[in-house]
């Protein structure tokens, strides 16, 4: 999936994140593939970034996705785009650890509108029964028909190389500045990555315009308006207790914005499979003492 840029004028809206303790799934970044040194070199410090629009997903998933180990008759292969050329790339006799999700990341020159695209990659799979039903990670139902959960092994990020007003910054860009920010697109990509738009069982809660998961209607009030079956409508906001902000998975980014992965965006991961914790566990710590303090007198697509 593609997120475009938007250039205009336009006020950003802050957001406070929390820093997480130790997490269920484990996405782990693969840099051999970036042929160009978009990730690499004197260009490094953006896989800190990386690994911090990560730890939003990590954070919050509470998956258990088991192991595939290749091994003798036992033989899985997986097929992606190459994050640097486009081109279908096939690794035979794979094996994914417990609860790793593994992603290859790159650049290519993806045109003059697009800053970044993502999603899972394909598989194929034989051997043993007993082998062959691990293809799922432990998810019940990534197989069944139709398909009512996801557990993919990774995917591919790739970036616009040919993008030359990108920021790297680690607090959020100047609102209305001409940049372009990068922790907000691979959030977006990582999103399509773990499934949104992207997994079976997302699209099968799409329905016409709207998507109609449980969770998702509930965070909106109602089924959830989208423009296109992989992205919610352009401008849609999240808003818990009274804090609004606009979804990190809609179509476009505009210039100098800033986006976190909202309450909404979350509850369509929720529907799609993914077990979401409700509240981050360092808050919930928080609340809590808090609340003793007051006692004592003051809270799996395949590619084709």
């Amino acid at each position: 999936m593609k997120l475009h840029s938007t250039v205009c004028v336009a006020l950003a809206i802050a957001a406070l994140t929390l820093s997480q303790s130790a997490s269920a799934i484990s996405i782990i970044f693969n840099y051999s593939y970036d042929s160009s040194g978009f990730f690499t070199g004197a260009n490094a410090s953006r896989q800190t970034l990386l690994n911090q629009a990560a730890g939003e997903f990590t954070s919050r998933i509470q998956d258990h996705l088991t192991a595939i180990t290749s091994s003798g008759s036992n033989r899985y292969d997986v097929n992606f785009f190459n994050p640097s050329s486009g081109a279908t790339t096939t690794l035979n006799n794979y094996s994914v650890a417990d609860n790793a999700v593994i992603v290859y990341v790159g650049a290519q020159n993806l045109g003059s509108s697009t800053l970044g695209q993502g999603g899972p990659g394909g598989f194929s799979i034989g051997g043993t029964s007993a082998f062959v039903n691990t293809a799922d990670r432990g998810q019940t139902g990534a197989l069944s028909t139709p398909p009512t959960d996801f557990g993919p092994w990774g995917g591919t990020l790739t970036f616009n190389s040919a993008q030359t007003n990108w920021y790297f910054g680690s607090t959020d860009p100047t609102p209305g500045s001409n940049v372009f920010d990068f922790y907000s697109v691979a959030l977006h990509e990582l999103g399509h990555l773990l499934g949104f738009g992207t997994a079976p069982s997302f699209g099968n809660l799409v329905m016409g315009s709207n998507f109609t998961g449980a969770s998702a209607k509930a965070a909106y009030g109602g089924p959830v308006p989208m423009a296109d079956p992989g992205h919610w409508q352009q401008g849609l906001n999240s808003t818990v207790a009274g804090v609004s902000q606009e979804v990190a998975m809609g179509p476009s980014l505009t210039n100098g914005q800033r986006k976190h992965f909202t309450e909404l965006d979350f509850a369509g991961l929720h529907d799609m499979g993914w077990q979401v914790s409700a509240v981050p566990v360092p808050a919930a710590i928080w609340l809590f003492a808090s609340a003793l303090a007051g006692l004592f007198g003051f809270a799996r697509r395949r590619m084709a």
